[in-house]
């Protein structure tokens, strides 16, 4: 097959997504013509596209021996050596490439990505190389969808979103920019995700195997349920608190209130997945993987028992309130071990091929949530809770709000050891779990101390059952000699004299 052959047939198999396929057609031209910098490049490219970056290197370096000015070859080692944060050895090859190619639109967008990247970040050169390929190329819908993404790293969303619009005005069908689209909508609220799924949706239908598409389609499912442990944990917390101000009168009210809440926050999760999602989307990712009922059933019980705890502690007998306490903690264990396990079921490599960084941003953002919004909440009622009804009740709220700490830096920890390829170098692991290990060390001190709290903290109200008093006993008073009384208290002998009998 002559080399021009080859190379045609393997893009259009590249475009059909017949990935191996394209490999195995240059494979075969590659034995024919071992030196042909064409095929060489084609094949580093579509090791690139496959993540395997060290052969990218390793057969456009190839290319380039063979051919010293090929621009293809410097920018996909440049790209390959970003990938692999050799930061020097990419800005050199992409020098090499733009100064090879001084007014191509996508050396400059390649150059503007290196600069803010690595530990030298340029942000005025990068954005000055958007601006130069975005004017040599207006009406270029991949370049705006390069310049996007560039501005999404430069931290200017408003600039990215702008570059979205006028790539899809000329390209209303761009895969990558339909993507992109979605996930800035995913970013914004509930209205913003229903767009998002929508946009989706009609990518995925005309282009049904788009892997980053189906990705972000399986996190909008995942994440909606991850939020029904969510909300048994906002249950328990939210109790707590209030638990530790209110009198039982005013819990008698709450109580039904945010029983009644959980089970309609279920049902309205449920209703918008099957609204959002496409027909038997919910069915099959969570009826096919006994995981994922498991870990629902384990929910359902664990809102049941912050209920039951919810009822018990309405009560004004100390007793019962400790055990609603426990009954509360009880139910944000069993949640986060649903959380867990739903968590691993998105994880799972399957259907989808989640990204453990999906998982990673997941947790950290929750987390960065907790601590700035909900923890000073936390640490202001422990300063006041000596003015509080029930001062024990506070062991509960911080136990309930560290086991969520607990669930998610453990979440963390898993996608950091199923993206431990992705890091070049082992002290980037050590680093990443030093910093989930020690807040992790904290939070299960802190589960620790609120059970304890729970126990020994002080509960108002009466006791369950009252203990007898014992009966009172008079003690004798001690007898003393009549010879060491004084004269005048000693006690007077009276000599009885027996009455003469009458004489016959």
């Amino acid at each position: 097959m002559p080399v021009q052959v080859a190379l045609e047939r393997a893009r259009v198999a590249r475009e059909i997504g017949r990935i191996e396929e394209a490999r195995r057609i240059l494979g075969t031209a590659l034995l024919a013509a071992p030196d042909d910098p064409d095929v060489l490049v084609a094949l580093a490219d579509i090791a690139y596209d496959l993540d395997e970056y060290d052969d990218a290197v390793r057969l456009a370096g190839q290319a380039l021996f063979a051919d010293p000015d090929s621009d293809r070859a410097h920018v996909l080692v440049a790209m390959a050596y970003s990938m692999r944060a050799e930061w020097d050895l990419a800005l050199e090859h992409g020098y090499t490439a733009a100064r090879l190619r001084p007014h191509d639109a996508a050396t400059l967008l390649l150059l503007a990505l290196l600069h803010t990247s690595g530990p030298r970040k340029d942000k005025d050169r990068a954005r000055a190389a958007l601006v130069e390929a975005v004017a040599r190329e207006p009406n270029d819908a991949d370049v705006h969808c390069s310049a996007a993404e560039t501005y999404q790293r430069l931290g200017d969303p408003e600039a990215a979103r702008h570059h979205v619009t006028a790539g899809l005005a000329i390209d209303p069908l761009h895969v990558d920019l339909l993507r992109m689209q979605a996930r800035v909508e995913f970013a914004g609220f509930d209205g913003g995700r229903n767009a998002a799924v929508a946009t989706l949706r009609g990518l995925l239908a005309n282009a049904p195997t788009d892997t980053r598409a189906r990705r972000l389609l399986a996190e909008v499912h995942w994440r909606a349920l991850l939020r029904l442990a969510a909300w048994v944990w906002a249950f328990a917390g939210c109790f707590a608190a209030v638990a530790m101000w209110a009198p039982p009168i005013v819990l008698r009210v709450l109580s039904p209130m945010m029983f009644a809440a959980l089970p309609l926050a279920w049902y309205g999760v449920f209703r918008k997945l099957r609204r959002r999602l496409p027909p038997g989307y919910l069915r099959a990712r969570v009826l096919r993987r006994p995981r994922v009922v498991f870990a629902l059933a384990a929910l359902a019980i664990s809102g049941l028992i912050v209920d039951l705890g919810a009822i018990v502690m309405r009560s004004e007998f100390a007793g019962l309130v400790r055990v609603g306490c426990v009954l509360l903690v009880l139910g944000a264990l069993g949640a986060a071990f649903g959380h867990v396990l739903l968590f691993t079921a998105w994880m799972r490599r399957g259907l989808d091929d989640p990204d453990p960084e999906d998982g990673l941003d997941f947790a950290a953002i929750q987390v960065v949530v907790l601590g700035i919004c909900v923890v000073p909440l936390v640490v202001v009622a422990g300063f006041a809770r000596g003015w509080a009804r029930q001062p024990a009740v506070f062991g509960a709220l911080v136990a309930v709000l560290a086991v969520v700490f607990v669930t998610l830096l453990v979440e963390a920890g898993i996608t950091v050891w199923l993206d431990r390829r992705a890091f070049r170098h082992t002290w980037g692991i050590v680093a990443i779990s030093l910093c989930i290990l020690v807040p992790l060390a904290g939070a299960g001190l802190a589960v620790r101390w609120g059970g304890g709290e729970i126990f020994t903290g002080e509960v108002r109200g009466r006791e369950l059952v009252r203990a007898p008093t014992p009966p009172t006993t008079t003690r004798p008073l001690p007898t003393i000699p009549s010879r060491l009384l004084p004269t005048h208290l000693r006690p007077r002998l009276t000599t009885v004299v027996p009455e003469p009998t009458a004489q016959r």
